[in-house]
């Protein structure tokens, strides 16, 4: 506890008091006679009577409200409001306006709102609510006088406490509170808390801070938020009976808890930071939120004011208090002095709720906030209230490295500090495992809220300086190895922690994996590399194998290809299929890989892997380079070649391996020389042997033309008519007479095979007539028997070539008559043509001096330049010229 406010008696009437009204430093009296009476007070406690109206009402002044900004008193006489312009000392209340329409009215509250208009003036406008029996009726201050809203809340009793706060208006009645949401066309009624106790009394209700509502319910304060009746309107917080049903209630998040005053409240008054309440035997001052580190709420007992009745606010830390003819005028002590008592202590919270509303400069103010909030973290610390303090470090804006060195070790091998930050570290308690668990994980809250301020910093300032992100990730970095090792991959991929620091961090905990991340987002990869080939090894490890390895080198790309070759050697000799991963994969890291740079490495280090990177980036990626498809081609070759060889070297009889191998490949290779077009012939022909793999020279020679070659080899060589006949008709629309020049072939034998070592096939060391008239029958719309008939022996006879020559007459006579019938209606149409251009030059057009061009409207100059239209139209070139331009224009 601790004097919060003082005490000025200020004068002792002889009028009996019935309701008090204050403003600034002035206080108005109501008696019971009818009177009117206004005080002024300055700080000393001096008092001037500014107005006295001795006949204001024949009546008691029941109740009484004034609007400072407008200068207005609305009083409430004989149940009826009445309104007094205050503006004017000495004006003795000047009566403006009597609402009548207010008859009845036993009970009144105001709601007053400033708003901005249209032309950008500030003016305010004033409800008045008016409880006339059992229904509330609503007003408004316009043009000096109360006009009525159409608009009325049927109650259930007379109400006995009334306030209006925007969009919501809350009941007292002798039973209950209830509220009501005025949004929705018909008012929705929301029931709050009962008051029926042991104790008779009326309820009262306060407008505490942020638009909230304080009720009395016995000796506790009770806080409504009204929002959440306007904005939610359900009956959730209805309860009957019991405090605890009360309590429960309304504990909603951010909302203060019910506060206990030492007996039943009578009357309540809200001056920020404070909750002034009249109880029985006194005042009492409690501030509405009490510290986590000191529970009470009392501030301040008041036991000389037990006789009063009234208490009224008149301005920030000015409040009234009267008794049946007495006055009493308190005042809050200065914030310097209550400020250095609370800190003392340890009510931190409230010391700064009462700096916050003191008339110091903003920057003293802003600075001493900060200092208490520094002063209240450190508190909670040292009380092992670890979340909330880290709150209040955020609060007061600490700088993070202070906040960790609140914490042993985090920062034994780190990285100092720059000097002109270091702030004398406080003294910490000894922390047991449970609490520094607490400890860390409300530091990692503070810190993941630190760094991204600290990132929007230097993105805001453009600046390279890192030294704070690096000090809080590498903290982050060890809080998470003692909390959460699971986040501590994400942070590390951040990449601003401090690298020595955290790589001395991560081997003492034995993250192997999360020292491979540190490596890699810090450039250090051959470090990741090595540790990935030494672990690859060790049976348990979670890097155990190469396919860790094969991910990293997938991800480096084309700048670390040196890094690469170093390190994928290992890989490509333990899994040669799995590690030629690190080449094919679809990343666009690894499609980017130079691959003239790749296809060398394999040629000169793992020459069995050629072949299938090869196929990859030909078949997969469609990659037409001419060097890669000759390559290809040549290690198909190759591949055959050497196959070939073993078999000959092999002793044992079991061959069948090597040989579905060569046939696996031969069939690849034909494929391949089929299917490519990006391979250069001429460059592939020069590196095959001339007495193997006569299949696959033939389809080279074929991509060249040279027929009468591979017509050789598939005939003389091979003995396969029926290859020769389908290479035949695959060229047949480029070389009309290939035809000719296979049954050339077979007609006219060579003595000599075309290539050494090559053996000639038996079947066709002569004509073999029974295949040179199969292939005349068959295609003998193909062969042209002006070429072929001179080349027929003498002595075959004609009957068993009729066939051939009839097909073929028959085909010449066809194209004979094709040939005719194009002539004629070739001059078919040479006729037409004709006469339709003699139509049109038949066409003229007179030209007279009185001729006018339909655009211009001008007459032709002889001679004229015109334009003549399909539709018979005769124009100007120039006008002409004009409009087709502007189409064009148009159209564009």
């Amino acid at each position: 506890m601790h004097q919060a406010y003082i005490i000025h008696k200020i004068l002792k009437q002889g009028v009996q008091i019935e309701c008090i009204a204050a403003y600034d430093n002035n206080v108005i009296l109501g008696t019971r006679s009818g009177q009117l009476i206004m005080y002024s007070v300055d700080e000393s406690g001096d008092v001037d009577m500014l107005m006295f109206n001795k006949n204001f009402s024949k009546k008691a002044i029941v109740q009484m409200q004034v609007i400072p900004a407008e200068r207005l008193l609305f009083v409430l006489t004989d149940n009826v409001v009445h309104v007094c312009d205050i503006s004017q000392v000495g004006s003795n209340f000047t009566f403006i306006h009597s609402a009548m329409a207010t008859k009845g009215c036993t009970l009144f509250a105001l709601d007053v709102k400033t708003t901005k208009l249209p032309n950008g003036e500030m003016t305010t406008v004033i409800g008045v609510c008016c409880a006339i029996k059992r229904q509330l009726q609503f007003f408004y201050w316009k043009q000096d006088k109360l006009n009525t809203f159409e608009f009325t809340i049927e109650l259930k009793d007379v109400p006995k406490a009334l306030c209006w706060v925007d969009d919501a208006v809350c009941i007292g009645f002798k039973d209950e509170y209830v509220i009501y949401n005025m949004l929705p066309t018909k008012p929705e009624k929301h029931d709050l808390i009962v008051t029926s106790s042991s104790h008779s009394m009326d309820p009262c209700i306060c407008l505490l801070k942020h638009k909230m509502l304080g009720v009395s319910k016995d000796v506790y304060l009770v806080v409504i938020d009204p929002n959440d009746y306007v904005k939610k309107p359900d009956d959730r917080l209805k309860s009957h009976g019991v405090i605890d049903a009360a309590v429960g209630s309304v504990e909603i998040k951010n909302k203060p808890k019910p506060m206990m005053y030492s007996s039943s409240l009578l009357d309540i008054v809200w001056d920020e930071p404070y909750v002034i309440g009249r109880v029985a035997n006194g005042i009492e001052v409690r501030c509405i939120e009490s510290s986590s580190i000191n529970k009470d709420t009392l501030v301040q007992t008041i036991p000389e004011l037990n006789k009063t009745k009234f208490l009224v606010r008149s301005g920030k830390g000015t409040i009234f208090a009267a008794a049946m003819s007495e006055l009493w005028c308190i005042r809050m002590v200065d914030v310097p002095t209550q400020r250095k008592i609370l800190l003392q202590q340890k009510k931190f919270q409230l010391a700064i709720g009462l700096t916050n509303i003191s008339e110091e400069p903003d920057d003293i103010k802003a600075s001493t906030i900060r200092e208490i909030h520094m002063r209240y973290a450190r508190e909670l610390f040292a009380n092992k209230q670890f979340s909330d303090s880290m709150k209040e470090f955020e609060k007061a804006v600490a700088d993070p490295y202070d906040v960790i060195r609140l914490f042993p070790n985090l920062l034994q091998d780190q990285t100092n500090k720059p000097s002109e930050i270091v702030v004398p570290a406080p003294p910490t308690p000894q922390l047991e495992e449970k609490d520094m668990e607490n400890a860390l994980l409300a530091l990692i809250e503070f810190l993941a809220l630190a760094r991204q301020k600290e990132v929007v910093k230097l993105r805001d300032t453009k600046s390279t300086s890192k030294s704070l992100l690096s000090i809080i990730d590498t903290t982050l970095l060890k809080c998470y190895l003692q909390t959460n090792d699971s986040l501590v991959a994400p942070l590390l991929r951040l990449n601003q922690c401090h690298l020595e620091e955290s790589e001395k961090t991560l081997k003492k905990h034995d993250k192997i994996s999360e020292l491979i991340i540190l490596y890699q987002m810090n450039g250090k990869h051959k470090k990741s590399l090595e540790l990935l080939k030494a672990q690859a090894s060790v049976e348990g490890s979670s890097l155990f194998g190469y396919d860790r390895t094969i991910k990293y080198l997938q991800q480096l790309g084309s700048p670390q290809l040196s890094l690469i070759f170093e390190f994928c050697d290992w890989v490509l000799k333990e899994a040669p299929e799995e590690g030629l991963r690190i080449f094919t994969d679809n990343f666009i890291e690894v499609e980017n890989l130079p691959r003239a740079s790749v296809l060398d490495f394999l040629l000169s280090r793992h020459k069995g892997l050629v072949i299938p990177y090869l196929e990859h980036v030909i078949n997969v990626w469609k990659d037409n380079n001419t060097l890669l498809h000759n390559v290809l081609a040549k290690q198909y070759r190759e591949k055959v070649h050497n196959l070939l060889e073993e078999i000959k070297r092999e002793e044992s009889e079991d061959k069948s391996n090597a040989k579905e191998n060569i046939r696996k490949y031969r069939e690849k290779l034909c494929d391949f020389l089929k299917n490519s077009q990006n391979y250069s012939p001429e460059v592939v022909l020069k590196d095959f042997p001339t007495n193997e793999l006569l299949v696959e020279r033939a389809l080279i020679l074929g991509r060249l033309k040279e027929h009468e070659k591979v017509l050789a080899i598939y005939v003389q060589v091979l003995g396969d008519v029926q290859k020769a006949a389908e290479y035949c008709e695959a060229n047949y629309a480029d070389d009309k007479d290939i035809f000719a020049t296979l049954l050339k072939t077979l007609l006219k034998p060579v003595r000599e095979p075309p290539y050494e070592n090559v053996e000639l096939h038996p079947d066709f060391l002569r004509p073999n007539e029974d295949i040179i008239l199969e292939l005349l029958n068959k295609y003998a719309e193909k062969i042209d028997p002006y070429v072929v008939v001179p080349l027929l022996p003498d002595d075959m006879p004609a009957q068993s070539i009729w066939k051939y020559l009839e097909t073929a007459l028959r085909v010449e006579i066809a194209e004979h008559h094709e040939k005719e019938m194009m002539i004629g209606l070739l001059k078919a149409e040479i006729q037409r043509v004709r006469r339709q251009i003699r139509a049109e030059e038949s066409k003229y057009v007179v030209l007279t001096e009185f001729t006018v061009c339909p655009q211009c409207k001008k007459r032709f100059t002889n001679p004229p330049a015109f334009v003549r239209y399909p539709n018979g139209e005769v124009v100007h070139l120039s006008c002409h010229d004009k409009y087709a331009q502007s189409t064009s224009s148009t159209s564009s």
